[in-house]
């Protein structure tokens, strides 16, 4: 998985990670229960990977686990690097990965790796508050659960409030609670460097499980998110036209929409093309993208 090639990993960060099980290893839990009141239930390989998350201090000191969830076919842990590390953060991660893989061998007789190769990481950015990182990854069974029980959950609702304006809402409205996502946004003054640096960091946001919010109007926008889809990001689409009482997004997007990919937010009434309209819809992608809603 490619890193942020700008950011320094041995630096004093915060960091949401999250580590996917490798195709053909057992659960690492089981959630049951209802959404609200959502049970974990870790299975011995669970127990084994909870032991070495809690013991990330002991890599090294300067390292903190803030919090972390077991799911079924991964984990998500934030963890706090809190000074100058004499080695790279993935590698206590690749660290941890190793004695999983070796205690689940010894004690539970599963040969080869448990994890998928490498991790996902997202940063946590200074205009990111860490309680709603952290209950992000408190909410997974919830969310979980959610999917589990509504199986409309996908498709469209009207009338969703957001920014202060009222949309039309058709495909993964999970979306909207991510915490890492980013309004694509590109002028026409923007410089080379500049629309280099904005790329590279979308890039790295869609690798790592980040949204994408955008109109996607220009042919520089619409560019980035065809990398995006290429990585398997997610992407919240907003469009200045809501939808009629029977239509569907196109071939291409609802094939995106049942992957749990896309999220297509339109209004409830049409806003007519044009320049002040399109700056619109740029202005509400960068608030949606600074929005997270409360579950």
């Amino acid at each position: 998985m490619a890193r942020d090639y700008f950011h320094d990993y041995k630096s004093r960060c915060i960091y949401h990670i999250t580590i996917n099980k490798s195709p053909d290893i057992p659960v690492f839990s089981r959630i049951t229960g209802i959404p609200e009141q959502p049970v974990v239930e870790r299975t011995p390989i669970g127990r084994i990977i909870e032991e070495q998350i809690r013991n990330f201090p002991n890599l090294c000191q300067l390292l903190r686990v803030l919090q972390y969830v077991i799911m079924p076919d991964h984990i998500h842990f934030a963890i706090f690097v809190q000074g100058q590390l004499p080695k790279a953060l993935g590698s206590y991660i690749g660290m941890m990965k190793v004695k999983c893989g070796q205690l689940t061998k010894e004690q539970l007789s599963i040969p080869g790796p448990i994890f998928e190769k490498d991790f996902y990481d997202r940063i946590l950015r200074r205009n990111q508050k860490l309680n709603t990182i952290c209950e992000y990854i408190r909410q997974n069974p919830y969310r979980l659960l959610v999917r589990r029980i509504n199986p409309d959950f996908f498709q469209r609702l009207n009338n969703i409030e957001l920014v202060g304006a009222l949309w039309q809402a058709y495909g993964n409205h999970q979306l909207l609670d991510n915490p890492f996502k980013s309004a694509v946004v590109i002028h026409r003054s923007d410089s080379e460097q500049l629309l280099e640096t904005k790329c590279r960091h979308w890039k790295h946001l869609a690798e790592n499980g980040g949204v994408l919010v955008s109109p996607f109007i220009s042919p520089s926008e619409k560019a980035v998110r065809r990398e995006c889809e290429a990585v398997n990001g997610k992407i919240i689409l907003l469009s200045i036209a809501p939808f009629s009482e029977r239509e569907k997004p196109t071939a291409h997007d609802f094939e995106l929409c049942s992957q749990g990919r896309l999220l297509i937010l339109a209004p409830m009434t049409a806003i007519p093309a044009g320049r002040e309209s399109f700056l619109r819809l740029n202005s509400a992608a960068e608030s949606i993208a600074l929005n997270v809603r409360e579950i």
